[in-house]
């Protein structure tokens, strides 16, 4: 998710850093079409995983972290707060506020407060905004990070790791049943770390790779063969859906509670084949790679609101141009909270954990 910073942990190299941001920033447009599309051209969209694109770039991001890299649990977590809570306190209010105005109650506060929305049905997650689903196994992956870390140092390591989580994740994906409800165990811990473990794992097994520094060649063929894959899932999910619902795709065993996690292993790869191939990027590619990846959480946040609030609005206008208005909207609302908050709350957020490791390292045996 969007959630895992502008400062790419992975690899200092500017290659890098513009090719994660620019992923990032992809992950945010395809969360917003996934949204858009439904509501103004009646058309279902496979783009809603890009939730998951966005859990293998974090994973990607911190791989270091599970080959040795040290970690502070202190200024770790007091850059990570900094970066994740302060922009979403302020998506909490505007939610709240756009339910207040349109005389709705506002119901689940409090657990959207504490991030624990997602621990009894998808009415309360889904109460203020869709996209705060996410935020949760986001936030338990930051905690239990400094974990593993302390224990995993390998890739023998990592990947004993991976078929632990991957069994943990068929396990909850076949257990569920075939006509699912809003709520139940299953459903919870499909959408927490128990489930989606796997997903982060994903992207520390393709930084892994980007670390062997692969030739063009095989970079080519891993990106075509992960383009592929998400193309075929995609259109089997889609055939199904469009033919007999989710009960038709959950009837299927290999796909139930699956279709996510195929995604997931055509984005890793995906993101294994582009990250840092091009050493030497254009300053315009540059430029908008880091401006997607910028907006990329705000982008997440914010893109319901315009969507709850201007089509009512608009009576008789066409869906197109609502839909380009609400995108402006959007867009605006990004980028204005990324400098208003977004960035200061992380530059203070870095200083505060700087100063921390400055303390520590200087404190007597």
């Amino acid at each position: 998710m969007p959630t895992a910073g502008a400062q790419v942990v992975a690899e200092d190299s500017a290659s890098t850093e513009y090719s994660v941001e620019m992923v990032r920033g992809v992950a945010a447009v395809m969360v917003i079409a996934a949204h858009y599309l439904p509501a103004f051209a009646g058309v279902s969209s496979f783009a809603y995983t890009g939730v998951d694109l966005f859990f293998v770039l974090s994973g990607f991001v911190f791989a270091p972290y599970l080959f040795g890299k040290p970690l502070r649990w202190g200024p770790y977590l007091l850059r990570r707060f900094f970066r994740l809570y302060p922009l979403y306190a302020v998506a909490l209010l505007v939610y709240a506020g756009l339910r207040w105005l349109q005389g709705e109650p506002v119901n689940y506060l409090l657990q959207h407060v504490f991030l624990v929305q997602t621990l009894q049905n998808k009415d309360i997650a889904y109460h203020l905004n869709p996209a705060f689903w996410s935020l949760p196994p986001e936030v338990e992956f930051y905690l239990l990070l400094p974990l593993l870390a302390r224990w995993v140092h390998t890739l023998r390591q990592v990947l004993w790791l991976f078929a632990a989580a991957l069994a943990l994740h068929l396990a909850i994906a076949f257990a569920q049943p075939l006509k699912p409800a809003s709520d139940g165990l299953w459903l919870v811990l499909s959408v927490h770390l128990p489930g989606l473990l796997v997903e982060f794992l994903l992207g520390a097994l393709a930084w892994c790779f980007v670390r062997s520094a692969p030739s063009g060649g095989v970079r080519l063929g891993l990106l075509a063969g992960g383009a592929a894959l998400w193309c075929a899932i995609a259109s089997v999910a889609a055939y199904f859906v469009i033919h007999g619902g989710d009960e038709a795709l959950n009837a299927i065993t290999l796909l139930r509670g699956n279709v996510s996690l195929i995604a997931a292993v055509a984005y890793a790869a995906m993101v294994a084949a582009w990250v840092g191939w091009l050493r030497s990027p254009p300053r315009w590619l540059l430029a908008t790679a880091m401006l997607l990846g910028n907006l990329s959480y705000g982008l997440y946040l914010f893109h319901n609101a315009p969507l709850q609030r201007l089509p009512p609005l608009l009576p008789g206008v066409p869906v197109a141009l609502v839909a380009l208005l609400c995108l402006a909207t959007t867009v605006a609302m990004a980028y204005g909270l990324h400098r208003l908050v977004e960035a200061p709350m992380r530059a203070y957020g870095r200083g505060l954990a700087q100063r921390r490791a400055g303390a520590a390292s200087h404190a007597p045996a």
